[in-house]
């Protein structure tokens, strides 16, 4: 914290090939392989698997979880802001799953998922935790994470299309 402030101080991501930022690049990694935010501990054995020096490794994680901390609370503002029909979070429920195997999800949880009428969910269990994506969440998460890869007012099907054109000599 800034005390001047009482600010909390994020550092930047370490430059690129530093071995601080290979503690960045492995809670990034843990992070992604577990859908949750690294644990300190595993991103600290794994740097030291990699003859890193813990105590570099527990500064660094410290900064990581400053910066993955603050961009999930920019997340969670911009989908509690977020229009409805669009994929949003809702907190902790505690759930029953029945002798059935049912679970009941609150309202709140299927608007959050954008859980149509039809009530298709794709579920995947990562390391015992259940996961559940309705169809309209995951092509929001698709059309999000494609969107860095096209131009605004490029036509990839234009592009394609005159390719093909190209290849076969038509005009």
């Amino acid at each position: 914290m800034d005390a001047s402030q009482r600010k909390p101080v994020f550092y930047p991501m370490p430059s690129a090939g530093t071995r601080t930022r290979r503690v960045w690049e492995i809670a990034d990694a843990v992070t992604e392989e577990t859908g949750a935010r690294a644990e300190r501990k595993e991103v600290v054995r794994r740097f030291v698997a990699e003859n890193g020096n813990p105590n570099t490794a527990n500064t660094q994680y410290q900064h990581w979880k400053n910066a993955y901390d603050a961009r999930g609370q920019q997340r969670e503002q911009r989908a509690s802001s977020a229009p409805s029909g669009r994929a949003g979070d809702v907190g902790a429920h505690p759930l029953k799953v029945g002798s059935d195997g049912r679970v009941v999800i609150p309202q709140d949880m299927r608007a959050a998922m954008v859980l149509g009428e039809d009530g298709h969910v794709t579920a995947r269990v990562v390391r015992g935790e259940l996961r559940l994506i309705s169809r309209p969440a995951a092509i929001e998460r698709t059309q999000a994470e494609t969107a860095a890869l096209k131009q605004p007012g490029e036509s990839v099907v234009d592009a394609f299309l005159a390719e093909r054109r190209a290849m076969w000599g038509e005009e």
